[in-house]
């Protein structure tokens, strides 16, 4: 269900790209690598769950043995707090290249004054998120424009759950929910952008 849905999405991008500033994927070729991209095996989610200490939920392991990242093509066009983000699906060695660089450490908002007024911090609490900007149990899975990233929250707060997806934001930066899961993304984005 969840791979008929991308699929039904990779369709949707490739005749709806200018909706979303994009360039013509069929023309630009993303599309043809992108069909070329293979999933992964079973012992390469291991190994990835084994390296950061996770378990990855099954519909997240269901797509990365779909497909092992998407390079170019934006197979999730996402509009987060009023703003359109196609995000591309990044492939396991890209996670574990970015984690040697951002979310890596721990770092909370309050680490942040030169940024963030108290007014910020109260206006971007929520109880599923944990007040940080930088978190070592957030796995950034898709990026736009290489400063925005969608992640898994491994490390929720009371009211979240394990495996969630948020969204870092930067500039200016916060870390924003967006789905319980990534199937209710790939839902909502059926819902809001197909339908």
């Amino acid at each position: 269900m969840l791979i008929d849905k991308i699929k039904a999405i990779e369709k949707y991008i490739c005749e709806n790209f200018e909706e979303w500033d994009l360039d013509d994927p069929v023309e630009e070729e993303y599309f043809e690598e992108y069909r070329e991209i293979s999933g992964v095996f079973e012992e390469d989610i291991l190994s990835f769950e084994e390296k950061f200490n996770i378990i990855l939920p099954d519909d997240v392991k269901a797509l990365y043995r779909y497909k092992n990242g998407s390079k170019y093509l934006s197979i999730l066009p996402c509009v987060i707090d009023e703003r359109e983000m196609p995000f591309c699906l990044m492939s396991l060695q890209e996670i574990e290249k970015t984690k040697e660089y951002f979310q890596n450490r721990y770092a909370l908002l309050t680490e942040f004054t030169d940024y963030f007024t108290n007014e910020d911090i109260d206006n971007m609490k929520d109880d599923r998120i944990k007040p940080y900007l930088f978190n070592k149990r957030w796995i950034p899975f898709a990026k736009y424009c290489d400063s925005c990233f969608l992640m898994l929250d491994f490390d929720p707060n009371k009211g979240g759950k394990e495996g969630q997806v948020i969204c870092y934001i930067h500039d200016p930066d916060e870390v924003i929910y967006v789905a319980s899961s990534i199937t209710e993304l790939v839902l909502e984005i059926i819902i809001e952008e197909m339908e």
